[in-house]
């Protein structure tokens, strides 16, 4: 194995920018993918033409400091204003952290503007974000941006963390023991019509979905305590279940079907609801000032079929009654995991150099 950092040509021959199991420009069939092709711009229209109003007394500003404010404004705000007049137009497209937003994450911007979480997350915070290269939860270089809270987060942890799950009304009541007026007061989102998840399943309805990680919180202050918490949730649910049931047993068998809300279920990768709020956003290198996508490593699509357990491996997965087994689901799951040329070095330290396209331990 290579000693020293990892060159550019031999990061790109050891990685590849798309999924394997997918064809070449793959969707995930996230928020992105389902933006309306129009109805939203994020351009100057004024572009060609010279001001002829001002801002009031927004104009006696020095123009560092005028940037400098409205750069603090919610996205939907600032939005708003810039279509004042042209001078407006000018000014918020003269911010530094708006124009690198357009022009590196302009996607980011449309999605948050399209489900309706403008007024929560700060042209600031959108740009400190795109700034940010880790994962939130676990640290690894992310590629996708959760909009209801504006985190970063990457494929595994969108698809598998109860928290980046966003819930109807109905299962945030049912779970949290919240009722409406509260959920009311929560962050949350309109989704777009349109297919979702590597599954492409058809979503035709606007859905409001609310931050289960908001209604959790907002849950265990309403009830003292998570353990409280849950016990009442499953008070209510048991008590909906038999009246359920009662009504079933009156009823045809055409009318014996659990509603969804007493049977949900969590598809993970597979649930629509969890890319409804997910949009693919790139990483702003501040010292390079290039967005940086990061790659997929050809050695994990297929060592979970043929490898060598390495150090790491061997300890990690010593409790496991098959540990081949699951060093593969390990390595089925990390060729989802994008990776910088910084963070490729890493890995192929821990998991061993690829020799024809297969790690082969240290």
């Amino acid at each position: 194995m290579e000693e020293g950092p990892l060159s550019k040509s031999r990061f790109e021959a050891l990685t590849y920018k798309y999924p394997r199991f997918y064809p070449q420009k793959v969707k995930d069939f996230t928020l992105d993918d389902n933006l309306p092709l129009a109805g939203l711009t994020i351009r100057n229209e004024y572009r060609s033409k010279a001001a002829k109003f001002g801002l009031g007394t927004l104009d006696v500003l020095p123009l560092e400091l005028l940037q400098e404010s409205l750069s603090h404004l919610d996205v939907s705000t600032l939005t708003k204003f810039r279509h004042i007049n042209r001078r407006a137009a000018d000014v918020v497209e003269s911010i530094p952290e708006f124009k690198a937003i357009v022009m590196h994450a302009p996607n980011a911007l449309l999605g948050i503007l399209s489900v309706e979480t403008g007024h929560l997350i700060s042209c600031k915070a959108l740009y400190e974000q795109l700034c940010t290269a880790e994962c939130e939860h676990c640290g690894s270089f992310a590629g996708y941006l959760y909009v209801l809270t504006c985190s970063r987060v990457c494929f595994h942890c969108f698809t598998a963390k109860e928290r980046y799950l966003p819930l109807r009304y109905c299962d945030a009541r049912r779970k949290f023991g919240i009722d409406r007026k509260i959920l009311k007061t929560l962050p949350s989102m309109r989704s777009i019509p349109g297919k979702y998840s590597r599954e492409q399943l058809n979503r035709p309805k606007r859905l409001v979905l609310v931050d289960s990680g908001s209604a959790y919180r907002a849950g265990v202050a309403l009830h003292g305590s998570p353990g409280a918490m849950r016990r009442y949730a499953s008070h209510v649910y048991a008590q909906e279940l038999q009246e359920h049931n009662i009504k079933a047993f009156h009823a045809s068998a055409n009318g014996t079907y659990l509603p969804r809300h007493l049977y949900p279920h969590d598809a993970v990768e597979g649930n629509p609801l969890r890319f409804m709020g997910i949009i693919r956003m790139p990483w702003l290198n501040r010292a390079t000032r290039e967005p940086e996508y990061g790659a997929y490593c050809i050695g994990c699509i297929s060592c979970h079929d043929n490898c060598l357990l390495n150090q790491f491996d061997i300890q990690t997965l010593s409790h496991h009654a098959n540990p081949v087994m699951s060093l593969r689901r390990i390595y089925q799951r990390l060729h989802r995991r994008l990776y910088t040329e910084a963070s490729f070095s890493e890995h192929l330290r821990q998991y061993g150099d690829i020799r024809d396209r297969k790690h082969i331990g240290t």
